[in-house]
């Protein structure tokens, strides 16, 4: 089922979804981006959008299995949302584009979830791309947005593009992605000793976590390049391989986390 059909029959409830004109005269959360989702809104007819969907993590796929961050399976079912999924529908066309407000990498994380095999958008994995919200990157999302909207350029070389402009190769993904880690755990633990319930603290920074391992983990995998130059074939070696570089993010775990006590000035 392609992206636009399997969006449209998804039910209404918890989570908005529908014509993005409506979403703007409704929405508080995402005011400062009012004005740039308008010109997204005015760039092709009836865009819709899907606002904070849930998506399943699936422990038992092997990229989840050889990672082995058992701490985010300890994460609520439905906890890993989606703020906000761009589709629309241009002739034969079914495109959508899914925004995390965090990092590029996670939001690579959220696609890789989302898309995996058996997962609710494993079908939809070619109609879509992942982008990060954020004032910077504005620009990046319009032209994804108008280069899907008109047909000209396959998606996964649309992605591709943004790959190489944020994340570089796997090597500097990877030290990317180990600054990132240690950079929200470092701001989780700082936060978690100041707030009385720090339920929702420490459940964001495994999340994030496990999205960024995921991001990691399933690229280095997913590269024929690197399969070719460096691991002459062999897909065990580049399993081991993946699986070492994704070993190298560093975490907290949920019962340090826990444990965390303030430190008197």
């Amino acid at each position: 089922m392609a992206v636009f059909e399997f969006l449209s029959n998804k039910a209404q409830g918890y989570f908005f979804n529908g014509l993005l004109a409506d979403f703007l005269d409704n929405d508080k959360q995402f005011e400062q981006y009012h004005s740039f989702l308008a010109e997204i809104d005015g760039m092709a007819e009836d865009v819709r959008v899907c606002a904070d969907l849930p998506v399943r993590i699936n422990h038992r796929t092997i990229s989840n299995q050889i990672i082995r961050y058992k701490d985010s399976f300890k994460l609520p079912e439905g906890y890993l949302r989606v703020p906000l999924i761009i589709y629309w529908k241009r002739e034969e066309l079914e495109r959508a584009i899914v925004l995390l407000t965090t990092t590029y990498i996670e939001a690579k994380g959220c696609y890789y979830c989302m898309t995996e095999p058996d997962s609710a958008f494993s079908e939809c994995r070619n109609d879509m791309i992942a982008m990060c919200l954020q004032d910077s990157s504005l620009a990046d999302i319009k032209k994804a947005f108008a280069e899907m909207n008109g047909g000209t350029r396959a998606v996964g070389a649309i992605q591709r593009y943004y790959d190489h402009r944020y994340l570089g190769n796997v090597d500097d993904m990877k030290e990317k992605c180990i600054e990132l880690s240690r950079q929200v755990f470092d701001e989780a633990s700082a936060r978690a000793v100041e707030t009385e319930d720090r339920t929702p603290i420490i459940y964001d920074a495994i999340l994030r976590a496990f999205l960024i391992k995921k991001a990691l983990y399933v690229h280095y995998m997913m590269s024929k390049e690197l399969l070719s130059t460096r691991h002459e074939g062999d897909v065990k070696k580049q399993r081991q391989f993946a699986k070492a570089y994704t070993d190298e993010i560093p975490i907290v775990s949920l019962s340090a986390l826990w444990r965390l006590e303030k430190t008197e000035e």
